[in-house]
């Protein structure tokens, strides 16, 4: 009998690794997945035995046609929530790789650096993160007596900016920057993290020869680091662009999940959650369209 190849070996252990994923998969989330698409097609109506599912008047496609031309607001929220994305995930990934390039360096406290960076993660997300993020705000608020909802208050950089000429669309995406830092930071933790590992594994070699070679600092980040950590740059992009979409402050969320919980309209809100799923799809499909030739792989 032949004698199997270690490659072989790796990945028969590797799918013993994810049958537990797999399970999970299938059982709690594919069945629930479907049940949703489902209800999207039909009338959601509760009774004595409990719902029933029922046929809807203006076709199959009624809700999805009422989500999108019959409905005022939720269009709107997609649009902002796709138009936010344009600024927002391209910040959060290069804040999380220059602070992994930092946390690289040696210095006094670095451990301590790292662990702060990746605390938000590790304590909390989802609502209670909200809730956490609220207090702050809250605080400044009471801080400053001002309006603003953010954690700084950057009414004096924003007045500065304006009067050197700074044009007011960069002006509101720098001021907005600083002002959710906050946030910024609690968003990165598993980019930070996904950077460092990627950094630790770039050979030192490779910076001996660019040194040899007389390469500067910038050089040496554009020839040597950033080609090799390139696959993770997709990833954290991927990451970041579906934690953005799925984030319990995002406005098309807070909207779907108000007809499920509030309105209890199950069929209308499966519907708008099945056409904002599509839509991050085709966002995700655009990024590595995109990105598909600028992603630098060593088996080519």
């Amino acid at each position: 009998m032949k004698k199997k190849s270690l490659r072989h070996r790796r990945e028969i252990a590797g799918w013993f690794f994810i049958l537990p994923w797999l399970a999970g998969l299938i059982i709690f989330f594919l069945q629930p997945l479907l049940s949703i698409l489902w209800y999207s097609f039909t009338k959601f109506v509760f009774d004595d035995s409990g719902y029933t599912l029922t046929v809807l008047s203006g076709g199959i496609f009624e809700n999805y046609k009422n989500a999108i031309t019959g409905d005022s607001q939720f269009p709107r929220l997609l649009i902002e929530s796709v138009v936010s994305l344009v600024y927002q995930v391209p910040t959060v990934v290069f804040f999380c790789l220059f602070t992994a390039l930092q946390l690289q360096k040696k210095f006094r406290g670095r451990t301590a650096m790292r662990t702060i960076y990746f605390l938000p993660i590790i304590i909390t997300s989802g609502v209670i993160a909200e809730i956490i993020r609220r207090d702050a705000s809250d605080i400044a608020l009471a801080a400053v007596n001002s309006s603003t909802s953010n954690l700084f208050d950057v009414s004096t950089l924003t007045q500065q900016l304006l009067e050197g000429g700074m044009p007011q669309g960069i002006t509101g995406f720098l001021t907005g920057s600083v002002a959710n830092v906050a946030d910024l930071v609690w968003k990165s933790g598993i980019q930070i993290l996904v950077f460092l590992a990627a950094l630790l594994a770039v050979p030192p070699t490779y910076y001996e020869v660019a040194q040899v070679e007389g390469a500067s600092g910038w050089e040496t980040f554009w020839k040597v680091t950033f080609p090799v950590v390139s696959p993770f740059v997709l990833v954290n992009l991927v990451y970041t662009i579906v934690d953005s979409f799925t984030d319990y402050s995002n406005g098309v969320m807070r909207y779907i999940t108000s007809y499920f919980i509030k309105d209890m309209n199950y069929s209308y809100a499966s519907a708008m959650a099945w056409i904002y799923f599509l839509v991050m799809l085709v966002v995700l499909g655009i990024v590595f369209l995109v990105s598909r030739k600028m992603v630098f792989y060593n088996n080519k």
